[in-house]
């Protein structure tokens, strides 16, 4: 079985409730939970005791977690011990891993992974990343922010080609933090924040891939970074909801 949910932020109850609704739905080894960006599994760095502590209370979550990269928190990389590795099953491709954290893994930018929905097979794309509106509040408090935390050009360029190649199979779903700009939810802004001021090239990307899809072939999105909950029939916002992957009714119950 394959789950999904929003924005975690390393946040323990909600690392715990997660916990609790694998328990109750019966999830284990071979089942997923899609996080859908700002996980916070990778906030702190490697030799942070934060980290650990975050790291540890999710490895004790009894399913698989299938993170994307959000906009606050770092890059999975070599020098904070994970390695690249083919996985297969419910969800198939090439991820992140730390073996230390044999429950936690992490989504490419720029990978189709195959995910079964409902005993069917789709072609996910996935590409994290977001603009932080807080990121001056944050600078000028000492938090962590990251230069990186958009999908640079060789990343949308490659999701671009594969978008656009007739000889690649078509993408069922696209899995991203942010969201295509005809999308984003401007009841959910933060009031205060001048948004003239706010980067939305990412959101202007996926706008222009979502164009390039005719209408009776364009992928289902889910995304989540706006901390809201929104079904619609082209797209899914997650916050705190977990739904199973592939339906976009609410099973958080």
């Amino acid at each position: 079985m394959v789950y999904i949910t929003g924005d975690i932020h390393g946040d323990f109850n909600r690392l715990l409730e997660l916990n609790k609704f694998c328990i109750k739905h019966n999830l284990g080894k071979n089942d997923w939970i899609i996080c859908l960006g700002d996980v916070g599994l990778n906030y702190y760095g490697k030799d942070n005791i934060n980290e650990w502590r975050v790291k540890t209370i999710a490895a004790d979550i009894p399913a698989n977690l299938f993170c994307i990269h959000g906009n606050h928190e770092r890059r999975p990389s070599r020098k904070d011990g994970y390695r690249t590795k083919e996985i297969s099953g419910d969800i198939c491709g090439k991820v992140w891993h730390d073996s230390h954290y044999p429950n936690q893994y992490f989504a490419i930018d720029g990978e189709v992974y195959q995910i079964l929905a409902d005993r069917e097979i789709l072609n996910c794309l996935v590409c994290g990343g977001a603009y932080s509106v807080d990121k001056y509040y944050r600078l000028e408090r000492g938090w962590n922010w990251w230069p990186d935390e958009q999908p640079n050009e060789k990343t949308k360029k490659k999701i671009w080609n594969i978008t656009h190649d007739p000889q690649i199979d078509d993408i069922d779903v696209m899995l991203t933090h942010t969201c295509p700009f005809r999308f984003i939810p401007t009841e959910l802004f933060i009031g205060g924040i001048d948004q003239s001021t706010v980067d939305q090239s990412t959101e202007i990307f996926f706008d222009n891939i979502y164009e390039c899809y005719p209408n009776d072939c364009k992928p289902f999105w889910y995304f989540g970074h706006f901390h809201g909950n929104k079904y619609t029939d082209d797209y899914v916002m997650l916050f705190d909801d977990i739904i199973k992957f592939g339906d976009k009714v609410n099973t958080n119950e």
